[in-house]
């Protein structure tokens, strides 16, 4: 396997998509003893056996999570192995020919910074070997002009903040390993962050109370929305937290979870009326739906994404709103009993608006 490569970052859940994997996951052999039925028989279950293992209540797990906010900016991945030095964005690595908002000229400018960090890694932890694995300090990158907006950090100066934890990745297996960066020293002046130095949140959520853990994700959310810690800092008063960022362990396994809120994005969206020929009411349905998927921040990190800078992208930016609300809203739809097909014309007249306001300069 090549040393220099590109190493996904992947998405990050919600809480309900999140509550989807976990269930799927939990107590299924529970589930067929409470049945009593043996799917290895080779015999369908009978009607009294469906009900059974219909009705089952799967015994969910307890997790706590611990996080810092979560900044409006750009995905960003410093790469070390065998003596080279990388930096890739979510879907590609980085260079200086063509670098898209400065990445790439920034880890070059502080390359001898990112070499420090990457010995502390080594020093607190005797089994990463370098010349078998490499170690990646997932970052955000953000500030300036990265996100249009009233974001935490907008209009300061671009930085790289570090996630709480960094992975190694075996060379030859992929096989990933996290470990904690909470206790590198990051350099002084020189716009490289550590999230949680500006404040960590513990979170314990009963996924045997779905509702009960919304709320406290939600609560948790408005309340770094409304109050920053990244905004303070840099003394901007009138940008606002985007969220949280949180991560736990289950069954042994580093677990993601993320929870926003919606006024990090900027200007809002100007209403226009859609489908024509459908009854009011349920034209009124399908265009709140449309507004609950196609929140601001979603199109600004579209456009970001895809670097997109003229009318022409326009396809670029579509196309990535409809896979993200595809793997991320799923629960939202069926809440709704709506299929994606019938909002996503809604969808598009919000993208191409807001879009073309943006180069407008509206």
């Amino acid at each position: 396997m090549k040393t220099r490569r590109h190493l996904s970052f992947g998405s990050t859940p919600s809480f309900q998509n999140l509550y989807e994997e976990i269930n799927k996951l939990t107590d299924n052999k529970g589930r067929l003893a409470y049945a009593n039925y043996d799917p290895s028989l080779g015999e369908p279950p009978t009607e009294a056996q469906i009900d059974l293992l219909q009705n089952y209540k799967v015994d969910m797990p307890t997790l706590t999570f611990k996080g810092s906010e979560k900044l409006h900016g750009e995905n960003m991945a410093v790469c070390y192995s065998k003596g080279e030095l990388w930096v890739q964005g979510r879907n590609h690595i980085r260079t200086l020919l063509g670098d898209q908002n400065g990445m790439a000229q920034f880890v070059e400018d502080t390359k001898g910074e990112w070499l420090t960090l990457f010995k502390q890694i080594v020093n607190m932890y005797d089994e990463v070997n370098l010349s078998t694995s490499t170690i990646v300090i997932d970052c955000e990158w953000a500030g300036g002009s990265i996100q249009k907006g009233n974001a935490a950090c907008s209009g300061t100066d671009k930085g790289a903040y570090i996630f709480d934890y960094c992975r190694v990745v075996s060379n030859d297996t992929g096989d990933t390993h996290y470990k904690s960066t909470e206790s590198l020293v990051t350099p002084q002046g020189k716009s490289i962050y550590l999230l949680n130095s500006f404040g960590t949140y513990t979170l314990t959520l009963d996924f045997n109370k779905p509702d009960e853990c919304e709320e406290k994700l939600e609560n948790l959310a408005l309340t770094i929305e409304e109050n920053s810690p990244i905004a303070k800092y840099f003394n901007k008063p009138d940008n606002v937290g985007e969220g949280v960022y949180l991560w736990g362990i289950y069954n042994v396994t580093p677990t993601r979870l993320k929870a926003k809120g919606e006024k990090h994005g900027g200007k809002p969206k100007v209403k226009k009326t859609n489908g024509h020929g459908l009854p009011n009411n349920v034209k009124a349905k399908l265009q709140t739906l449309a507004d609950k998927l196609t929140p601001v921040w979603r199109i600004t990190q579209a456009i970001t994404e895809t670097e997109a800078t003229e009318k022409k992208h326009i396809g670029l930016i579509l196309k990535w709103v409809m896979e993200d609300i595809q793997k991320e809203e799923q629960p939202a739809l069926e809440d709704a009993n709506i299929e994606f097909k019938q909002v996503q014309g809604f969808v598009v007249s919000i993208v191409k608006d807001y879009y073309s306001d943006t180069l407008k300069g509206c």
